[in-house]
């Protein structure tokens, strides 16, 4: 069984429904970045390597960052 989390339709006018929208888009964003840099420095710590995975978990977790903006984008533009 999936569980999908019910997102906001970003075509919705109201003013509450833009704040939940761009509050989401946030919390996305950020959580993409820490995931990837935490992800980044416990690989490096369990290595001994610093900081090379740090560095390539953050290119990671902006990466993600940008295609949720690019997702939430393109659901916008009603496509």
């Amino acid at each position: 069984m999936v569980v999908r989390m019910m997102e906001p339709d970003p075509r919705d006018d109201r003013p509450s429904a833009r704040w939940g929208l761009v509050l989401d888009l946030g919390l996305r964003m950020g959580v993409s970045v820490i995931v990837g840099v935490g992800g980044g420095l416990l690989v490096d710590r369990w290595l001994g390597t610093r900081p090379i995975f740090t560095l390539i978990g953050m290119v990671l977790g902006i990466a993600a960052a940008m295609y949720t903006i690019w997702d939430v984008a393109r659901q916008s533009m009603g496509r």
